[in-house]
């Protein structure tokens, strides 16, 4: 009886460990994959002792990579909000005018599915908050893009 229940639990745990999928998530300023990542997400993963199908991860993928997105930028996405625009800010550090934004997109990309995509996190506009030498230089996110005026500039 004792050897029934071990291969019993054997089989439950390699069907556990053999249905696993993962949705590679990362945030990139294009829809191309080849152009530079700028920021790797946490992946979000799936698994059951049940199959796990592709067509579920296939489903579930698009929306948890743009929540772990959101998560990792700190706030809410498309459009970015206060939050998740200071941070991404911080990241880039650099000024971003409202003529040339910079756009983020979630590209994922599904485990032995054959299923690829993005989502468009944003418009980021930043300003660039310069005191002088003695102090750090801040980035202030520029919300919606829509201020052409520099806060500094009155």
């Amino acid at each position: 009886m004792a050897k029934i229940i071990l291969l019993l639990l054997a089989v439950f745990v390699s069907a556990a460990l053999a249905n696993r999928r993962t949705c590679f998530c990362e945030i990139r300023a294009s829809t191309d994959r080849s152009d530079p990542m700028f920021l790797d997400v946490d992946d979000p993963r799936y698994s059951h002792w049940l199959p796990f199908s592709c067509g579920t991860a296939k489903a579930r993928c698009p929306d948890d990579c743009r929540n772990s997105a959101a998560s990792a930028l700190g706030g809410a996405v498309h459009p970015l909000d206060h939050s998740a625009g200071t941070r991404a800010c911080n990241m880039i550090r650099r000024q971003v005018t409202p003529a040339d934004p910079v756009h983020l997109y979630a590209h994922y990309k599904t485990s032995s599915c054959g299923h690829e995509g993005y989502q468009y996190l944003g418009e980021l506009c930043c300003w660039e908050l310069n005191l002088g030498p003695q102090y750090p230089t801040y980035y202030l996110h520029n919300p919606s893009c829509s201020a052409d005026t520099h806060p500094l500039s009155g």
